[in-house]
């Protein structure tokens, strides 16, 4: 394609010898591409991303074995989001502040479309976004962030509406409602880093620490900026979609919304008698979440597997073969994740459809090689648990609190007209799962339960 070598990597026995042979199926090449095209690093100054420190060169952060910048920054943030006390420190903040925000009182006025004294009208979409975002964005940010432009969310979902036009490398007078957000952001987070350290307070430990390590490299605020916006966009859009579909299904089915409540029941009157301090909701939900509710869990296996579209990529270091197929140097890989997580040998004849309870009544399909929304190898999403932690524990408390009734387009309750269930957009890129088509929303009825 375009003078370019390209195989399509489509059965799970290809994709596992690919990841086991990452040096020869290399990620850097795409890596750096994301640092130039997406991170805007300036070109005079990412070679300084790829320079491994020279013998006795100051070291910053335990760097055994002389990996540059650019790898040591990923292997920074999966520490980050890996390691039990950071993880920990994260989360507690994080999920306090989506357990306040989803509070009667507290709900976001823009996920608001009508209300009375009892109830609420409420669009997902903005319920979703509103909520988790703020949570996520100021318990790793630390408040600063947002102070410094409170309609950050607006303008990541503009650039996430239109990054495909960066993708696709469109002209620069095509590119621009791509391009002029990511701009907005890389400014706010150059602004965010330029600042007195003191201000960013509250952060995670990352932030200060990967900020020192790329300026040692040479790298200027506005570089580090913009590799930074590339995290703030993996960090919640992922986290938001999939929630979004999540809640949006088990909407369709009320045996399904009440199974959940007397799966989390436990769990839920456990906390309700307990002051939320951070530390105590997020181990309590850990334990109940992460390593119970096998039905909440098999609906987000179930939703990661329907919504999944992203791709992978791989760049032949030399030549080689895969399974007998020979594979020139140079040669791009792709691998997509939709066929394998829609293949009917894997998941059987209904695999195009919705069933909620897939992943309770085979649990060997966890272990398929076909089942890898989170991907695999070395590029594996270092954020699949706190990400899976954020949406169960979103999922389970706007289920407990509040009874939820999906308005239909034939429906108008307080002046606000229902929607039709929202269909998943197939045609455009994405970074995993795939959005909702553009203008397509659920919209709830939403009341206080009497608990």
């Amino acid at each position: 394609m375009m003078g370019q070598d390209m195989v399509m990597a489509t059965t799970a026995s290809q994709i596992t010898a690919i990841e086991k042979q990452p040096s020869t199926y290399s990620f850097e090449p795409f890596l750096d591409i994301m640092y130039a095209d997406f991170a805007q690093v300036h070109p005079q100054r990412k070679p300084f991303l790829w320079q491994r420190p020279s013998e006795g060169s100051k070291e910053l952060f335990p760097n055994p074995k002389k990996l540059p910048p650019s790898i040591l920054g990923v292997g920074m943030l999966h520490q980050q989001l890996q390691r039990p006390d950071l993880l920990h420190g994260y989360m507690s903040k994080s999920l306090s502040a989506t357990n306040k925000a989803l509070e009667w009182e507290s709900i976001h006025p823009n996920s608001i479309l009508a209300s009375s004294e009892e109830l609420k009208v409420v669009s997902l979409d903005n319920i979703v976004c509103e909520t988790l975002f703020d949570a996520q964005t100021t318990s790793f940010f630390g408040p600063y962030l947002l102070k410094l432009e409170p309609n950050l969310l607006f303008t990541l979902k503009d650039w996430d509406l239109n990054s495909w036009r960066v993708s696709y490398k469109l002209p620069s007078f095509l590119a621009g409602q791509a391009t002029g957000p990511r701009g907005q952001m890389i400014d706010v987070l150059t602004q965010y880093f330029s600042a007195p350290a003191h201000l960013r307070s509250g952060c995670v430990p990352f932030i200060n620490e990967v900020y020192a390590e790329y300026k040692q490299a040479g790298l200027s605020d506005r570089d580090i900026g913009g590799i930074i916006f590339t995290i703030l966009w993996g960090l919640n859009l992922n986290v938001i979609i999939i929630t979004f579909w999540m809640v949006a299904h088990i909407m369709s089915n009320p045996r399904i919304m009440e199974e959940i409540r007397q799966e989390i029941a436990p769990m839920m009157e456990f906390l309700q008698n307990r002051e939320d301090n951070g530390d105590t909701f997020a181990e309590v939900t850990k334990t109940h979440l992460l390593n119970g509710s096998p039905i909440l869990n098999s609906i987000f296996n179930e939703t990661l597997r329907h919504t999944s579209m992203g791709n992978s990529f791989r760049k032949t270091s030399q030549d080689t073969l895969l399974e007998g197929r020979d594979i020139p140097a140079n040669t791009i890989i792709i691998i997509p994740q939709r066929p394998q997580l829609m293949d009917p040998a894997a998941f059987g004849k209904d695999h195009d459809t919705f069933d909620f309870y897939r992943f309770v009544n085979d649990k060997s399909l966890l272990r398929k090689g076909e089942f890898r929304p989170f991907g695999g190898g070395t590029t594996m999403c270092g954020g699949r648990i706190a990400g899976r932690h954020q949406i169960l524990a979103f999922t389970a408390i706007i289920f407990w609190r509040y009874d939820l009734e999906m308005i239909s387009p034939d429906q108008e309750i307080l002046g606000v007209q229902g929607k039709a269930f929202p269909r998943l957009d197939e045609t455009l890129l994405s970074i995993g799962a795939s959005k909702a088509r553009k203008g397509d929303d659920m919209i709830l009825k939403m009341r206080p339960r009497n608990l």
